[in-house]
């Protein structure tokens, strides 16, 4: 070991090239291997979560307040039956202080069918009524002197006096949000609603299956039944369907947060896991190659050990002994890495809508953190083998075929061939392209979706929702806007451009639904939108129904009769005209997989407005201090109103609200970006050892063509030209592989990019470009010897 340490110092270069790549490799290992490993684990946290399903649409986990009923009298294969919804904000009262939670609407069946969630004061059956709550062991240490019994208190929750029932462990990264209260559920808004399956998405159902059931069969049944309850009033030809989701399958759903459990990204998971296991395969080609150049400068010390009596099978040991160390070495230096940039990795790997850090849901994604238990320990150990014996093997059958003859004729090196290096070169290359080539597509598609016109106003235009039970507080908090001196106007709705989240399935006049997004405003509001006409009917404004073109030929409207507008109510809002039609407009965010291009524009009377507590505001710029203005605004506002000094739900200028929507995208984007960069640097870095070491075997080679004719700039050429063309192939390689990612990156947009070819051709040039660069000091070294003195060392 001593003659390998002593062999590491005398070449340090590659010494530390072999180490930064191993180690920075490991260490994204260590990184994203927890962060898969603890997604999963959250996402199968229930027992027995093979039995525990959600129902919901193929859009959103969530339908009606009825749904427990229905299962509990219909489907005898359910054990046990929950439904929640969440609670925004509850303001309560700990001493003279108002402090605003998180909280979530429950009933007592949470706890069976979630047994992993316990309660370590009071009885879940005591949680009966609209009276009591459940608060967190965090919530208890707040309200009580330390030891105290909470159970049995009572508790001012939104200036309501409520009982406590029990006190729950935390909700410590767990596959729900962690909430400081639960509210028994029959006090919620859909236990009054006589429709009962007339509103979908505020509730979710979930249930557990006994352990004999059939899952299939009576999963089967539950499609049915939901099939039965709402096809009648939602339509058999809706786009939803009906039908549940397992524990696992809600975990990775791909829709919008609910706010009630946390959420993974299925697709993130998959793309991070290839992209570092290629990346690790990227070092280990970079390890492998430089120790096999490198066995060369042993030679003599495996040539004696041979003569000495040692076996061809303990030069193998010793190689691998010894790459094992060197791993050991790299992966404690790739932990302590790992833990170093682990609160960087976790904001890049948050997948959740960072509009929901606006709802007091930055929480949405489960955090991970580098595990040292003692089975994480022992899965280190057998990876630092696994690493070591994979790296190690190659070179050491390559050591152990010296023959002392070989060193003592000086064949040795004739018999030395770069064809594997050459390959590992390649490979190594080929990624860096392939990551290259993806990011600058990404890159490109982001730009692509920032600038993707809205066909409305969004220049000087502030938006902000906000808590109000009715549109005399909203008037009142409008009122206190327009007293601001840089606002123009403000008007009073619920809705943006690409920023829609009220669906309405209406039949057209040939008898089929459309699905027809709605912004519900004033007259106000509409003229702030500022959306480009097309045609005006000349009807009221109030009152009146506007189309975008797509939407206005789906309905099949062939006039401008109010037929098809009086078909539109919406939160007791009924359309009378037909107001004109709109030029197309987004309505959903820029990086949804699928585009509704229909879209319509509901205009009422702003004392008829219900749940639409949106100010759309007319600024005179965009000044930053105008948002906290606003923002303070709103502050004092709901201190007059409810006592409690809080932020809105969701603000902002109008501009700045787009890019937001796009944070989980941009998220991806940099990780594939950082990964190009890493893949890129392992790949030159080996590209520079291997210039290194090869025009150090070649300097004899150069100095005797300069003899006979050559001269420095041939030479360089001649060895520069050899990483040119080994970078060529790699790109011929990569680029069509780029190509195909592409294709399948760019379908999960509906509004994507077109003629984008010339990304991969200037991925090419720039990593041609580095490459040269990079051999080119190394080469040029070489080329520069005198003859003179390189001939004399023979």
């Amino acid at each position: 070991m001593k003659s390998y340490l002593h062999f590491l110092s005398r070449n340090k270069l590659y010494t530390a090239i072999e180490v930064v790549g191993l180690s920075v490799s490991i260490a994204f290992v260590i990184l994203i291997g927890s962060y898969v490993t603890q997604q999963y684990r959250t996402a199968h946290e229930a027992s027995d979560w093979k039995h525990v399903y959600v129902l919901g649409t193929d859009r959103f986990l969530g339908l009606s307040y009825c749904d427990k009923e229905e299962l509990e009298m219909n489907i005898p294969e359910v054990e046990a039956v929950t439904h929640m919804a969440l609670e925004w904000a509850p303001a309560v009262r700990v001493g003279d202080d108002l402090i605003r939670l998180t909280g979530m609407f429950t009933d007592a069946d949470f706890f069976r069918v979630f047994p992993e969630y316990e309660l370590i004061e009071g009885s879940q059956d005591d949680f009966e009524s609209a009276s009591d709550v459940l608060v967190s062991e965090s919530l208890a240490r707040r309200i009580s002197n330390e030891g105290e019994f909470v159970t049995g208190k009572m508790i001012e929750v939104n200036e309501t006096m409520r009982t406590i029932r029990g006190v729950y462990r935390d909700f410590d990264n767990s596959y729900f949000m962690p909430f400081d209260i639960l509210t028994h559920i029959s006090g919620s808004w859909g236990a009054s609603q006589t429709n009962k399956f007339g509103s979908i998405g505020n509730y979710s159902t979930w249930y557990r299956l006994r352990a004999n059931a059939d899952i299939a069969d009576a999963n089967n049944k539950i499609k049915s039944m939901l099939h039965k309850n709402y096809d009648k009033i939602w339509g058999e030809d809706r786009v939803e369907q009906w039908r549940a989701y397992r524990i696992d399958e809600a975990y990775f759903f791909d829709g919008p947060s609910n706010g009630l459990w946390r959420i993974g990204n299925s697709r993130m998971l998959k793309l991070l896991t290839a992209v570092v296991l290629l990346l690790l395969l990227s070092a280990i080609f970079n390890y492998v190659n430089l120790s096999l150049a490198l066995t060369g400068k042993r030679a003599k010390e495996m040539a004696t050990r041979r003569l000495l009596g040692a076996a061809q099978a303990s030069i193998v040991m010793k190689y691998i002994a010894e790459s094992v160390l060197f791993t050991a070495v790299c992966f404690a230096v790739a932990l302590l890495l790992a833990y170093l940039l682990t609160p960087m990795m976790n904001i890049l790997l948050s997948s959740s809508n960072s509009m929901m850090a606006n709802f007091g849901m930055e929480d949405a994604v489960v955090s991970f953190k580098i595990s040292m238990t003692p089975a994480y320990v022992v899965l280190y150990a057998c990876l630092v083998v696994l690493l070591g014996i994979t790296n190690g093997v190659l070179p050491a059958l390559a050591a152990s075929r010296f023959e002392p003859v070989d060193v003592m004729k000086g064949t040795l090196r004739r018999k030395r061939k770069m064809t594997l290096n050459n390959i590992f070169i390649v490979a190594e290359t080929v990624l860096a392209v392939f990551l290259l080539s993806m990011a600058l597509l990404m890159e490109l598609q982001m730009q692509h979706m920032l600038t993707r016109p809205t066909h409305s106003a969004v220049s000087n235009r502030y938006y902000i929702e906000y808590a109000a039970r009715d549109y005399n507080q909203m008037k009142i908090f409008k009122d206190k806007v327009e007293e601001l001196p840089f606002v123009i106007s403000a008007g009073i709705g619920r809705g943006l451009p690409g920023m829609i989240n009220m669906v309405m399935s209406v039949p057209a006049i040939s008898g089929e639904n459309i699905d027809l997004p709605i912004i519900i405003c004033d007259s106000t509001y509409f003229r702030l939108l500022g959306f480009e006409t097309e045609e005006d009917f000349s009807h009221p404004l109030t009152h009146s129904l506007w189309l975008s073109r797509s939407a206005y030929n789906a309905a099949g409207i062939a006039d401008s009769s109010s037929v098809f507008a009086r078909r539109i109510e919406l939160n007791g809002v009924r359309a009378e005209y037909l107001g004109g039609v709109l030029h197309d407009f987004p309505t959903g965010a820029a990086s949804d997989e699928i585009s509704n291009p229909n879209g319509g524009v509901l205009i009422a009377r702003p004392d008829e407005l219900r749940y639409s507590n949106c100010l759309l505001v007319e600024t005179a710029g965009e000044n930053p201090s105008y948002n906290e203005q606003i923002c303070e605004t709103y502050r004092e506002y709901r201190l007059e109103q409810s006592g409690v000094r809080e932020d809105a739900l969701v603000y902002g200028f109008v501009s700045k609200l787009n890019q937001k929507q796009l944070e989980p995208v941009r998220r991806t984007m940099r990780l594939v970006e950082l990964f190009a960069i890493l893949a890129l640097l392992i790949a030159l870095l080996g590209m520079l050892a291997m210039s290194t070491y090869f025009a150090d075997e070649n300097t004899k080679q150069i100095a005797i063509r300069k003899v006979f004719g050559s001269d420095v700039r041939l030479e360089t050429l001649r060895n520069v030209s050899l990483y040119m063309r080994l970078t060529l192939a790699a790109s011929l390689i990569g680029i069509p592989l780029a190509i195909w990612a592409s294709h399948i990156y760019l379908e999960r947009f509906a509004y994507r990019i077109t003629g984008y070819g010339w990304v991969f051709a200037a991925a090419m040039m720039i990593l041609l470009f580095v490459a040269f660069l990079t051999v080119l000091w190394q080469t040029m070294n070489a080329a520069k010897t005198n003859p003179a003195e390189e001939l004399k060392k023979e």
